[in-house]
């Protein structure tokens, strides 16, 4: 039983998420209590006003909490088993629920702090988007981040780079890079002469794995939380479910046992033979079973995929017809009912509309030119030394209503005045092509705004480009007066300390001039918004409050009439922010012709090399010399925190009857482990064994100096001195650490390790610390000079 809530402070649900249990649990006590009338309800919809009634007492003091007493609970346990954790998002407060026997609550806060990750990756400072969204229904904003919350909890269970959150990136050969690097370097280029001047950075990800990394000679550098969120994000918009005994098993046999019907890989059965001839890298070779080869000009058997585990948001329609989409079964656009997950999900019904656009292709254009590339460093993605760059147009997540033909959206906002309709959270101009807006942390703003362009190539290949949005230059100045204007509100005055008031006072007025000037061309809804702002801060009588209560000490209650003001001026700002970059805009054609070019463009390479990359994806890193070199280890997995990479061998779980119960096995310990070993850090603990049953599990943190060499720790760590848990999605949590740990060093000079083994429990202590100690020196020696980037 789980549920998910986000309220403000009158107790207005904001979000909703819970499964079919919680529903039936909470109108049952609704029934109860006579806020429902017995079986004149719907047993699948979950109202959110039963929850806001339900529910408001305890809301209600965890509110009096955090204002009056200044001192809000962070969870509560119940005696029937009921976990609950609280966490507050400036003017909202967000509560995960659960009696599930797996759910701790150390999950359920890394719940949370992923949900604020994510939010803020989509909305950027506007988080009340995700309630009471001006373009979007809020049915379908819901149903988008509960499937982007699910799939974030099936990767968790599935992947490393999600257990421990880091990038996992995929080892291949020379020959396999250089057509990875070329295709993206191409795909810079093209949509660079398609009209986009500012285009910065291109990935290309295989499953939940980084393969390549183009970027510009000027573009800023990439974060690696917001690499593992656009990896989610793709995992989400193009799901696959691909494995091992399907890419090697190429003949279906029948009930007796022959083996009659050819059987595609997963990689091949929706794959439309490009137009120009291609020649195969094994063409020639007689050895080869030419049943079993499916070359490049052949047609390709439509055959239908097994069902993906991942939400369902974006399916390949493999029929000859197109079916037809069925209107929304929900709410209004203010959402009175609540759909349950489980329902049909818009993004898929905007697919199977828009499948017809598949047939229509363009021949790839342009040559693409091999460039070298360097990889990452100090924490962050760096970009490489290509030279192409875009400008994107103002596009945001959101699309196009379930229940609505194609839509188009315009290249300019609507006139002042014109009711906007709602779309749909995801814009798609084809079935292979999705646009999505994004706000990614950089040295110049937290949430600078970005366009992302999803371009699938193969199921489980997609390839990512990163465009500055136009106007993304003044997001520094809004987020800083959004962040004034906030403290204000919460009656903190952490950026002035020790200041006259009129200085704060200068700071807000220099920033709203400079946004007023730099904008002074605008027309319709932001001209609009920004007069409304200048008329609400040139207000005398506002001016005259403010500057008293800023002249006063920290413990000075802000006056009511100036609370009201700033209020509003502070929900102006932010309607400034959402018009700005996530007003909906069209795609205009040039960008969905040379978004098709690129996706044919990256077949023709890539072809020959898909299954390979799939297997890659799957078995990236198999290692068994290992084995041999540490007598008794199992498992490790070794996390870089300077540049957050890991290592780590393959798990590969099959369906095979004893061999799928015995690996499952093994990797449900090593999860669970890792997992308990993640609490024990941040009670304060880097170095941890323990022995369960047949096996011994061992955690080490420690950290080395710029050369390498060891530094011990200047200011022990306790629990709580980092309130973030530990992981880079919900927090910088090593970066916290080390300035907690380190404080008389710069920033930079100190570099985070971690390495967590599985021994066989006849291992000794012992010998768990030499193979940890040969296993840090081997990875270092592997690394080269700890300075130098790393070449993907």
């Amino acid at each position: 039983m789980r549920g998910f809530v986000v309220v403000n402070k009158i107790n207005d649900v904001f979000y909703l998420d819970c499964d079919t249990e919680f529903t039936n649990h909470i109108n049952a006590q609704a029934v109860e209590q006579g806020l429902l009338e017995a079986g004149n309800y719907d047993t699948k919809i979950l109202d959110p006003s039963m929850v806001m009634q339900l529910f408001s007492p305890l809301f209600m003091s965890q509110w009096f909490l955090i204002e009056q007493r200044k001192n809000p609970c962070t969870s509560i346990t119940c005696e029937n088993g009921f976990i609950f954790v609280f966490k507050q998002l400036e003017d909202l407060l967000i509560v995960a629920i659960s009696r599930e026997k797996p759910d701790t609550e150390q999950f359920l806060s890394k719940k949370i702090g992923v949900f604020i990750r994510v939010v803020e990756f989509l909305f950027g400072p506007v988080t009340n988007e995700m309630g009471y969204s001006v373009f979007c229904r809020r049915s379908d904003r819901w149903t988008f981040l509960q499937n982007l919350m699910k799939t974030w909890e099936l990767l968790r269970k599935e992947e490393h780079s999600f257990l421990v959150e880091a990038i996992e990136r995929l080892h291949v050969n020379q020959l396999v890079n250089e057509k990875c690097m070329e295709s993206l370097e191409y795909a810079m280029s093209r949509l660079q002469s398609a009209g986009e001047k500012n285009i910065h950075h291109a990935l290309l990800v295989v499953n939940s794995k980084l393969l390549s990394l183009y970027s510009n000679r000027s573009a800023p550098s990439l974060a690696e939380s917001d690499v593992l969120c656009t990896i989610l994000l793709a995992r989400l918009l193009f799901p696959t479910n691909e494995k091992l005994e399907d890419l090697f098993s190429y003949r279906k046999p029948d009930d007796s046992g022959s083996t009659t019907e050819e059987m595609k890989s997963p990689a091949s059965i929706t794959v439309t033979p490009p137009l120009e001839r291609y020649e195969s890298a094994v063409e020639g070779d007689d050895s080869l079973d030419e049943e079993n080869y499916l070359s490049a000009t052949e047609t390709i058997t439509k055959t239908k995929l097994p069902e993906s585990p991942y939400p369902a948001v974006s399916e390949h329609v493999t029929e000859e017809e197109t079916p037809t989409a069925e209107p929304i079964k929900g709410t209004d656009m203010m959402g009175e009912g609540f759909a349950t997950p489980d329902s049909a999900s818009p993004v898929t019904d905007i697919h199977k509309q828009l499948i017809k656009d598949n047939t229509g292709r363009l021949t790839p254009v342009g040559r693409s030119r091999s460039r070298t590339f360097d990889g990452m460093i100090t924490g962050r993605v760096t970009p490489g030394p290509g030279r192409a760059r875009s400008r994107s147009l103002n596009v945001d997540q959101q699309g196009q209503r379930a229940d609505m033909p194609s839509i188009q959206r315009s290249s300019s906002p609507l006139p002042k005045g014109e009711p906007i309709q709602p779309v749909s959270p995801v814009i798609r101009s084809s079935p292979d092509h999705i646009r999505q807006t994004a706000f990614l942390s950089t040295q110049l703003c937290n949430f600078y705004p970005y366009q992302l362009d999803f371009v699938q190539i193969f199921p489980g290949m997609v390839i990512v480009l990163l465009s500055e949005i136009p106007r993304a230059n003044h997001a520094s100045s809004l987020c800083q007066l959004l962040r004034l204007l906030t403290d204000l509100l919460s009656g903190q005055k952490s950026q002035v300390q020790r200041v006259q008031g009129h200085v704060l006072y200068d700071l807000i007025n220099t920033l709203l001039v400079k946004l007023a000037t730099a904008m002074k061309k605008a027309k319709g809804n932001i001209e609009r918004i920004l007069e409304d702002i200048r008329r609400r801060w040139d207000n005398a009588e506002f001016k005259s409050s403010l500057l008293s209560y800023l002249e006063q000490g920290a413990g000075t209650e802000i006056p009511p009439g100036a609370e009201r003001s700033l209020t509003g001026l502070h929900r102006k700002v932010k309607e400034l922010f959402l018009h700005l970059y996530l007003y909906p805009y069209d795609i205009p054609p040039a960008v969905s012709q040379a978004m098709t070019s690129i996706c044919e463009k990256a077949k023709v390479k890539l072809f020959d090399y898909k299954d390979y990359l799939s297997v890659k994806s799957q078995r990236n890193i198999v290692m068994t010399s290992y084995l041999d070199a540490f007598p008794g280890l199992v498992h490790f997995i070794y996390i870089d925190r300077r540049t957050n990479q890991l290592t780590a061998p393959s798990l590969n779980i099959t369906d095979e009857g004893e061999n799928h119960d015995a690996t499952q096995f093994l990797k449900d310990k090593i999860w669970n482990m890792t997992c308990w070993m993640y609490g024990k850090l941040a009670e304060g603990v880097t170095v941890a064994t323990a022995r369960e049953g047949d096996y011994h599990y061992s955690y080490f943190m420690w950290f080395t100096d710029y050369q390498g060499a060891p530094k011990q720790i200047q200011e022990a760590y306790q629990e709580g001195d980092v309130s973030i848990p530990p992981g880079i999605l919900s927090g910088q949590f090593y970066s916290s650490l080390k300035r907690h740990c380190f404080p008389n060093c710069l920033p930079g000079s100190v570099n985070c390790y971690e390495l967590i083994m599985m021994h066989v429990g006849l291992v000794n202590v012992q010998y768990i610390f030499t193979h940890r100690q040969m296993l840090a020196k081997q990875f270092f020696e592997a690394s080269g000079d700890t300075q130098m980037n790393l070449v993907l």
